[in-house]
């Protein structure tokens, strides 16, 4: 291992100075400066073992055992350097291409890769080499770390690929001089194999990243100047928004305020006035209307679905929802639900998208969350009509940093098709939880710390409407015409708007799930059911089993068409009839036959 004495000192004293200057400065514990800090260590290491070998080397036959086992380690070093700076470029990768949850497979991956390599690098035989003052390691041993480096030569190839666009962030220098220098090393190595060059290499590419690392505090003041600029960005749009309500409602309301003085000093021309004033409510009402009503939004091609709900069942539905998903996780969670009394009964507007935007931050949470607690709070106030909900969701699992939170907040209004595809499904990552909340005119703000938990702050307006379930006039009504309902199980959204648009003589419930349709068909008297066969985690089969000790009504299985091959199956099964999504005009006529 003759690789000269001055370059192992030089590389020794460099390798103290940097330790020296990078632990004395205070830094943020994120997972580039992690893996930075042991890979400062195993460099130091590795020159120490080198040292020692080359102090042994002319007696090595002598200390055989020692020999061959610090010769093993200095191996073992290598591979262990190696495997940090290829999980630094895999980690910064994934964090560019917003994939952070595939770094907890990334990480296991190669700690089983090396614990493996390790055990085969002490049970191979490893060779000494001295003649002439010229000595050096081979074997199988050696064999192993120019393996596991052009092993690894190739997945920082794959990252510089994957990642293309971004190759000129200064973060991809360590492994690009790796892959030159590192090539170039090898190389001569090969030729010379006394010339072990490795040491120093690793040695300068461990020297070099100290400046590719980017500066904490400056790191941390961008990240929270940016957090502040979104912040401030989405109470500019709320302050926009209430100037121009105060700004359209002032002329009339002021003109009534003015017409109801003039009435009182002088009762002449009441007609007149009260027309007036009549102009003007209606002024102010269509104001208000086109503001606040959600169901005339239809932003960046996402559809707005309006209707009235009963808040109990909407809620009752969610916290069923969240404990089964938690039960199914198998973790040690606690979920508490917090709902405010002073919500009223019933609501109108976009209730599904509510409801997802709630149950993929919950989902997403529970994913997050090893033990600890989830909360659901919900709180409201209510003005002019208007129940703005505020729904607040907390966590104590890993939290997010800075970077994270502000590529959530950073996104465009505009919902693409792809996206759009993937709120039929239910499949809603933050980043897209966001923009449904910026279409439904909604506000989300997040406060999160790294492993000390999340919490998510939603606010959204909702109109409050008469509780006209409970009128004794109307339940008469019902009775004398004879008003007929239909429960649809499904997580489709695009399917169930189509039916209920073309089963208009029906009430049409919406349920996502077979446990809460149970609940339903106890409560409530339906003429016929539709079942999803594309249900969550269910299949239609399982939940018509359920279904069917309770009612006798018929049940319709709902079928893409690729599986219409299966419909006599499903009817042999207990289903009435099948119903394919691709042709629903024809469908519907079997259920109104």
């Amino acid at each position: 291992m003759k690789t000269g004495i001055y370059f192992l000192i030089q590389s020794f004293f460099f390798s103290i100075l940097l330790i020296i200057v990078y632990f004395n400065k205070k830094r943020l514990e994120t997972t580039e400066n992690k893996i930075y800090s042991y890979l400062i260590i195993t460099s130091l290491v590795e020159i120490l073992l080198e040292l020692i070998l080359d102090i042994l080397m002319p007696v090595y036959k002598k200390y055989i055992l020692l020999s061959t086992f610090i010769a093993k380690t200095y191996c073992v070093v290598i591979l262990v350097w190696l495997s940090l700076l290829i999980t630094y470029v895999t980690f910064i990768t994934v964090t560019q291409k917003t994939k952070q949850e595939n770094k907890k497979t990334i990480k296991n991956t190669l700690i089983v890769i090396t614990i493996i390599s390790t055990i085969l690098i002490y049970i191979s035989p490893i060779n000494f080499y001295y003649e002439n003052a010229v000595y050096y390691t081979y074997g199988q041993s050696v064999n192993i770390d120019y393996i596991m480096s052009f092993g690894y030569v190739l997945v920082g190839i794959i990252c510089l690929i994957w990642n293309k666009e971004n190759i000129k962030s200064k973060k991809y220098v360590p492994i690009l001089t790796f892959l030159i220098i590192g090539g170039f090393a090898g190389y001569i190595q090969m030729k010379y194999p006394s010339l072990l060059l490795s040491t120093g290499v690793h040695t300068f590419i461990t020297f070099l990243m100290y400046f590719t690392i980017e500066n904490p505090d400056m790191q941390m003041v961008e990240e929270l100047s940016e957090n502040k600029k979104l912040t401030e960005q989405n109470y500019e749009e709320k302050t926009r928004f209430i100037f121009k309500i105060s700004q359209d409602l002032k002329k009339p309301l002021q003109d009534i305020i003015n017409i109801s003085n003039e009435l009182i000093d002088n009762p002449k021309d009441i007609e007149e006035k009260i027309k007036l004033i009549n102009t003007n409510s209606k002024q102010l009402y269509t104001y208000v209307n086109s503001t606040l009503d959600v169901s005339k939004m239809d932003i960046n091609n996402l559809k707005i679905i309006e209707n009235t709900y009963n808040t109990k069942n909407f809620f009752d539905e969610l916290k069923l929802r969240i404990k089964s998903e938690i039960s199914k996780s198998n973790k040690n969670i606690i979920f508490r639900c917090n709902i405010s009394d002073d919500i009223p009964r019933y609501l109108n507007g976009d209730n599904t998208k509510i409801k997802q935007i709630i149950l993929s931050i919950i989902f997403d949470s529970i994913k997050y969350t090893e033990e600890g607690f989830i909360e659901l709070s919900i709180d409201t106030i209510i003005k002019y009509g208007i129940c703005r909900l505020m729904i607040e969701i907390s966590d104590s699992g890993q939290g997010m940093s800075i970077h994270k939170i502000n590529t959530i907040l950073n996104v465009s209004e505009k919902i693409e098709s792809k996206e759009q595809e993937r709120i039929d499904k239910l499949d809603i990552s933050l980043p897209l939880a966001h923009k449904i909340i910026k279409s439904l005119n909604g506000s989300f703000i997040i406060k999160s710390e790294e492993n000390k938990g999340s919490s998510f702050l939603i606010t959204i307006d909702q109109q409050i409407k008469e509780n006209k379930r409970e009128n004794s006039l109307e339940k008469y009504s019902k009775k004398i015409l004879n008003e007929k309902k239909a429960l649809i199980v499904s997580v489709d959204t695009k399917s169930v708007n189509e039916i209920i648009e073309k089963l208009e003589d029906y009430e049409i419930v919406n349920s996502l799930y077979g446990k809460d349709a149970v609940e339903k068909i106890k409560n409530e008297i339906f003429e016929f059911i539709i079942i999803d066969d594309e249900l969550k985690n269910e299949r239609g089969i399982q939940v018509l089993n359920q279904i069917k000790k309770l009612t006798s009504k018929p049940i319709y299985i709902l079928l893409d068409k690729s599986k219409e091959f299966m419909s006599e199956h499903y009817i042999e099964d207990g289903f009435t009839n099948y119903i394919i999504k691709e042709r629903l005009d024809e469908e519907i006529k079997k259920i109104k036959k």
